[in-house]
């Protein structure tokens, strides 16, 4: 019995170690499987690695994953000791099988805040479990975790005194890089999951988080994610990060987010909230134009009429809004004399603009 143990534990160290060699001869791995193959046929190690691909022999997991995830219990029992280095391989190994196992990433969080990992290691260790399991919770989690990180270091690196213009911008490169590649992990997790719920919210976040108010990268968002809902047409998922967008975007451009430029009732950018105006006019209607096509050529769709009924109900808000707000401009308008007359002009005329496009819009909707 005891030289069996034996025979496992060295079978599944050298297991180990493969792995971790695996990724020294090749740190461009971007995808991990299991092979089925009930049994070992050839004395040859089962971690195969073709170009950016790796595998596992299904044989051996059996042994694998138990022993990892018992070698990391007793290590958080403080019942055996184990050095940084087989922390990290150990972590890895296991997370790349299993990255449900909340522990192993707690190990790593705390590895990262010694300095022994570097932020970037453990979201490239994320991406290739998602690859694996893409809906995978506490890997989602942890990823989040690991971005406040960066943000935190970021800022304060920002901040510093010797740090000058051309240092920051370098910061706000590799943050503006960060976030596509956070977005190139959620499109390439939902599309290996249907209505991947966990990838699209991890996307809303990163927006929320790392790229708030900016309003091209909304629009690239809208424009980028269009093709997507396209060819993915019951994915309610998809079709909910559309109206996160366009609510933002509904936001950041209405008249509303600009009322700090108000001076003394005059507003100072009314030629802005036209352009803006037209903007969000034109978004609407390009949204309600693709729920139209897509129905007429995917019929019976569910996620489809949902999508449609929200940016319907969106719009129909924010065009009571619009009503709202030109009655109060026209008050502030007449109130303040010729002065001011202008702006009041500006914004009715964009309203009247707004009504053209209502009216087109409500008759796409009963034509749908």
């Amino acid at each position: 019995m005891a030289e069996c143990e034996e025979e496992l534990d060295v079978l599944v160290q050298r297991v180990v170690k493969d792995i971790t060699n695996a990724f020294q001869k090749n740190p461009n791995i971007d995808e991990i499987g299991v092979i089925p193959c009930p049994e070992a046929r050839y004395n040859r190690s089962p971690i195969v690695l073709v170009g950016n691909k790796l595998g596992v022999e299904s044989w051996c997991v059996k042994f694998l994953l138990p022993y990892v995830h018992n070698k990391l219990l007793l290590y958080r029992q403080r019942k055996q000791w184990l050095d940084r280095e087989a922390l990290v391989n150990i972590t890895s190994t296991l997370l790349l099988l299993n990255p449900d196992f909340t522990t192993a990433w707690n190990v790593r969080k705390e590895l990262l805040q010694c300095g022994v990992l570097c932020p970037q290691k453990d979201l490239y260790l994320g991406k290739l479990a998602l690859s694996k399991f893409p809906k995978s919770p506490e890997t989602w989690i942890h990823r989040r975790w690991v971005l406040q990180q960066l943000m935190v270091t970021r800022q304060k690196q920002q901040g510093a005194p010797e740090a000058d213009i051309d240092r920051i911008q370098q910061l706000s490169e590799q943050a503006a890089q960060t976030v596509q590649q956070e977005m190139r992990v959620c499109t390439d997790a939902a599309n290996r999951y249907p209505s991947n719920y966990n990838a699209w919210s991890h996307r809303i976040w990163v927006l929320q988080h790392m790229a708030k108010g900016n309003i091209k990268f909304l629009h690239d968002e809208l424009a980028s994610t269009r093709p997507w809902v396209s060819m993915h047409v019951s994915d309610h998922s998809g079709f909910h990060y559309r109206q996160f967008l366009i609510q933002q975007l509904l936001a950041e451009l209405s008249p509303q987010a600009h009322s700090s430029t108000k001076i003394n009732g005059a507003h100072a950018g009314h030629g802005v909230e036209t352009e803006d105006l037209s903007t969000l006019l034109q978004l609407l209607q390009e949204e309600m134009e693709l729920s139209s096509d897509l129905i007429k050529t995917f019929p019976g769709h569910e996620a489809l009429w949902c999508h449609r009924r929200h940016v319907f109900y969106v719009w129909q808000n924010w065009w009571r809004e619009q009503q709202l707000l030109s009655q109060s401009t026209l008050v502030v308008s007449e109130s303040n004399g010729a002065q001011c007359e202008e702006p009041g002009q500006g914004h009715r005329a964009a309203v009247r603009q707004w009504r053209r496009h209502c009216h087109c819009l409500w008759h796409k909707t009963g034509s749908a």
